[in-house]
Formats: structure tokens, sequence, C-alpha cells
């Protein structure tokens, strides 16, 4: 691989990965310099550098990290070089909606991200809403083979998807990093399955719950900038080198302080990954994401809750809740927020359960009854059951 084939931008970003690895090298380099600043790249990562990171990165031999223990496909080959060991832990990651499925509107039928390698065996996290309802998933590799892939885990509470190629498997999974120690203001990178053309250095604003109109909450989640357009299932890895998170948002609203907000990109936090691991990979989804589902699209407004949409043959749509109605208090309890909303229904309900929605509409106000249902159940998921895996070690 010849410096020479990239561009300016392009050599930064293996500059960074290359500084985050080598602790032995010579070069007094800040690997998070700005692309657009002068930079002595060749020196950074000439030959002699990247043989003492052949020899230092100790994942060149074998991963750290491993999930489970299912029935494997072949191993890719062996890659030593660790700049492109790194490139080679993200995938391409490609998923055709079946006919009929209800996320179809809103994310199309054709979705393209990124996956990312997260355990030796090839386990592969991507986003959710791309896989989610898919009747076909392939995986393009960072060498060019592509190959089907099987969805171990969809989880819409947090916002991940789990797959696994059938006839090939990678074993360059990245290292899981901490992302309950991230601070403000830490620099971090972001990696796609496209690789460097994609890459983008960014800031990390802050780490801090998200609330999502499409009943969704994320705590802990890693709000970035400057904004990546090619940021879903992307790896967003620290300085050296470890995933802290999963790309799953654009976001016009990243708050860098109190008066400062600028658009960027949400992920979802590696630890919460870790957390409910154990229930993708033996149920195929988490207990957190059993829960009353009423099928709307809500928002936080100066005035309340609003609801913004509703989708067709959902309980809420049901119901005769319509776009533009207000929600004024849920069972009889005021609620000014999506977050009061959401603890209410959450915490005191399971999917059947009726919910009691007071309404403001044209001036005037409605008890309206709603009967949940498990989201599960309204999408078109495949009916098969989850192969069974197990968990037998994770290695941090």
């Amino acid at each position: 691989m010849s410096l020479a084939s990239f561009d300016r931008t392009q050599r930064y970003v293996l500059c960074f990965i290359a500084s985050a690895l080598c602790c032995a090298s010579t070069v007094t380099a800040d690997p998070l310099l700005s692309p657009f600043d002068s930079y002595p790249m060749e020196s950074a990562i000439g030959e002699s550098a990247i043989g003492r990171l052949v020899a230092e990165d100790k994942r060149a031999t074998e991963s750290s990290t491993t999930f489970a223990e299912p029935e494997l496909g072949k191993a890719l080959p062996e890659i030593t070089d660790p700049v492109q060991r790194i490139m080679h832990s993200v995938v391409v990651v490609e998923a055709k909606a079946r006919d009929g499925a209800r996320t179809m509107s809103t994310f199309g039928a054709d979705r393209k991200g990124t996956g990312v390698v997260i355990d030796s065996n090839g386990l592969i996290a991507t986003a959710g809403y791309i896989v989610a309802e898919a009747e076909t998933v392939k995986v393009t590799f960072a060498n060019g083979i592509i190959d089907e892939a099987e969805i171990v885990a969809y989880d819409d509470s947090l916002g991940v998807g789990l797959l696994r190629t059938k006839n090939f498997r990678s074993t360059l999974a990245l290292e899981l990093g901490d992302s309950s120690e991230i601070e403000d203001q830490q620099k971090a990178l972001i990696l796609p399955g496209s690789g460097e053309k994609g890459a983008l250095s960014v800031t990390i604003g802050k780490v801090k719950a998200f609330t999502g109109g499409w009943e969704y909450m994320l705590d802990d989640a890693i709000h970035t900038y400057p904004p990546s357009t090619d940021f879903s299932g992307a790896a967003l890895l620290s300085e050296n080198a470890k995933l802290l998170g999963i790309g799953a948002l654009v976001s016009i609203d990243i708050d860098i302080d109190p008066k400062v907000r600028v658009p960027g990109n949400i992920f979802i936090p590696i630890d919460a990954l870790k957390v409910v691991m154990g229930e993708l990979l033996s149920q195929g989804r988490s207990q957190s994401s059993v829960k009353p589902w009423l099928g709307f699209e809500t928002k936080d407004t100066k005035a309340g809750v609003k609801v913004g949409a509703v989708y067709e043959d959902a309980p809420a749509a049901n119901s005769g809740i319509k776009a533009g109605d207000k929600i004024i208090a849920v069972d009889q309890m005021q609620v000014t927020s999506l977050k009061d909303m959401y603890a209410k229904i959450w915490t005191e309900h399971k999917p059947g359960d009726k919910v009691h929605l007071l309404i403001l509409r044209d001036n005037q106000y409605a008890n309206v009854p709603v009967d949940t249902v498990d989201r599960y159940e309204w999408l078109k998921l495949q009916d098969s059951a989850q192969s069974e895996t197990k968990i037998t070690e994770l290695v941090e």
C-alpha cells in the first residue's frame, strides 16, 4: 500500500489509526491534528513504523473478544498490517426489506450502512433500522468478498442489529472500549464501511440521554460533531482505536455548551450493547425491548407533547389518535415531555395493556383508550427462530 495513492485527508485518517497503535514509535505527532494542517505523514507511517506496529499489535495473531461459539463459515485470509486490520474490521451492510415491510415508508426497501466486527467469530453489529424487516442481507468485506448474512438479533430498544455471515467470517474484531469513561470534548474517529474515504475526525460533545419521537430513548447516547453523512452503523473509535459506539442518527441539535448547538451524530454506546449481549444472542432481542407500543411519532414543543404522525394499522391510529393532537395526560397523570410520557407508559404497563390518553384537539378534550401491542408483533419480522448461541467470554 503506497501513501501516494491516498489524498491528504485519507492519509490523515491512516495516521490517526497508526498513531493510536504505535506506542513505541519515535515520531512525535498529534494524531488529531486537522487534516487541513501541515503534517509529516510519510515520516509517521513509513515502513519502519508499520514494522513496529505489526510487532506491537497483539491482535495480529488473535482477537481479544469472543462472544459466541456458533457454527462458523470459512475464515478470511489473515492480515498482519495493523492499519489494514482496522480497516477490515468494518464492512458494508446492504439489506432488502421484505414485501409489505412496515418500515419501508421510512427507510425504503433497499438499505445500506456499515457493520462492525465485534468478536473473533465474525459477529457484526450494525444499526437496527438497516436490517429491520429485512428479507435478505449481504455483507461486503474490505477485500471485496461479498457474503450473505443472517440476522442474529434485532433490538429496537437499543437500536442495534447483530449479523453473522454464512460462508465467510472476519476474525479482525475491533477491541471494545469503555464508553462510560468518555469525557466531554474528547476526540474520536468515525470509521464507516467505505473506509478511509468516509472516515471523519470528530469531537464528542456530550454523553447524555437521547429521546426520539418514535417511542425511543437511549441512555448515555454519545453526541459527536461535526456531522458525518456516512454514520449508519459506523464505528466510533477512541484515540487508541477502541470501539466506543455504533452509529445511529444524525442530529441538528448537538449541544457543545448551554449556549451553543451544532449539527452532528448520535452513537449507541458500546457499554449498552455489552449489557444486553447475552439476551440478544440467546433470544434475538433484549428484555427491555418488550414494552407497550402505541405506534405514533410525537415531539416536545413549548406547549407540551404533540403528535406528529401515526402509523397505519397501529394502536394509536386504530384508536382514533391523529396528527396534531396534543397529549395532556397518560392515565390521568399530566405529561409535559416525551421523557415523562415514556416513563409513565413503560414503567407501569406491559404490551397488551390499555393506556388512557387525555388529548386536546380543536380546543376540545377527549379521553382516548389505546390498546398497546409489542411492536415486534406489528413488524413483519422473520418467522424463523434465532439459532441458539452461548456466551463464552468477554475480554475488554
